[in-house]
């Protein structure tokens, strides 16, 4: 990714959300509209970006003690990552038992998880489950009768196509998805359907490599 891209809507002297995030017409959680949803651990990013919301999510071992520090710190509706998968429903349980006494907002699925398995997780928390959708070949009106309350489409390139593809499945489902870094790829998820945007910055490493060339290129 660069940060040179002729419509890339960030810059290194002002980073800040997209504002083609705002064409959404947004989802409740609790009593808060949410239209822009940073997908970030980073306290930095949470700190400085002016999301409606935070969706936390990290490739590591999950943790409350991790969701109270930004629960705490963020200030705002948190979204947190309890993992899934097809034998870690006890700990997905578990984390979501934590997070919503923390006092998360929602909590989301990260690792495809069978209907089934969502069905009994669903039954064991109280508070909004978000599932997110790494694949279009899951069974959509399956996941939302088991109790998915939030679809979270993460499909890549095809993330506009599937937000789509759900809003046929089930009409009635709540999709946020991620727009990617352009506002033409915004626009389209929100176009498709998407009532709110999961926006994944670019890394601390790729910014600042960005304001060194800037500075070089300028003083050098």
């Amino acid at each position: 990714m660069s940060l040179n891209q002729q419509d890339f809507l960030l810059s290194a002297n002002k980073f800040d959300i997209p504002k083609s995030i705002e064409k959404s017409p947004g989802i409740l959680l609790g009593e808060e509209r949410i239209k822009s949803v940073l997908l970030s651990t980073d306290l930095s990013f949470i700190q400085n970006l002016s999301a409606d919301a935070i969706m936390m999510v990290n490739p590591f071992d999950k943790s409350n003690e991790m969701d109270r520090v930004i629960i705490e710190f963020g200030r705002r509706p948190v979204i947190c990552d309890i993992g899934g998968g097809l034998l870690r429903e006890e700990q997905s349980i578990r984390l979501a038992a934590g997070a919503f006494k923390a006092g998360a907002s929602a909590v989301v699925l990260t690792k495809p998880t069978p209907p089934e398995i969502v069905e009994r997780i669903r039954a064991e928390i109280d508070g909004p489950l978000v599932y997110t959708v790494m694949l279009d070949a899951e069974d959509f009106e399956a996941l939302f009768q088991a109790g998915v309350n939030i679809f979270n489409i993460s499909t890549g390139e095809f993330t506009a196509e599937t937000v789509a593809t759900v809003k046929e499945l089930v009409p009635e489902s709540v999709i946020i998805a991620n727009g990617g870094p352009h506002d033409s790829t915004i626009k389209a998820t929100i176009e498709m359907g998407a009532q709110a945007i999961v926006f994944n910055p670019p890394t601390a490493t790729e910014i600042l490599r960005s304001i060194f060339d800037d500075y070089r290129n300028n003083n050098g």
